[in-house]
């Protein structure tokens, strides 16, 4: 997704956010995505807002809670991931660790248990505060 580069938290939170109101349209339909990581998501980037297309949606089955679930923390790696992983993790100021709980799936779980709670927090967060 971004080959070499890494994203500063603010952009960071951007992309993830624009990712979460995407992924809400696919749940809110009663779908799931299935298979969320970088290489399935394409980022034109303008300005703070990102142009996205998500790719290879892959559903085996009538989509479950569980799998709405991993679609969300399937999310929260792609933001791991584009902030630099887990070389540059401990450096990362603490909103990215309490959105990343350290990617303990089920701390994300009980934190986010949709991605309509993610998205709502993204919306609703101190940025300001939170960033520095």
């Amino acid at each position: 997704m971004f080959p070499g580069n890494r994203l500063d938290p603010y952009q960071a939170i951007h992309l993830l956010y624009d990712l979460a109101v995407g992924i809400e349209e696919i749940h809110l339909l009663n779908e799931y995505h299935g298979d969320l990581h970088t290489e399935n998501i394409i980022v034109n980037k303008f300005g703070l807002n990102f142009g996205l297309k998500i790719l290879d949606l892959f559903s085996f089955s009538a989509p479950k809670t569980e799998n709405m679930r991993d679609d969300v923390y399937g999310l929260i790696q792609v933001f791991h991931e584009c902030l630099g992983g887990g070389k540059r993790y401990s450096r990362q100021p603490e909103i990215v660790k309490y959105i990343c709980c350290g990617l303990k799936r089920n701390l994300i779980k009980e934190k986010f248990r949709t991605i309509s709670h993610l998205r709502e927090y993204l919306e609703t967060m101190d940025w300001f505060n939170r960033l520095g």
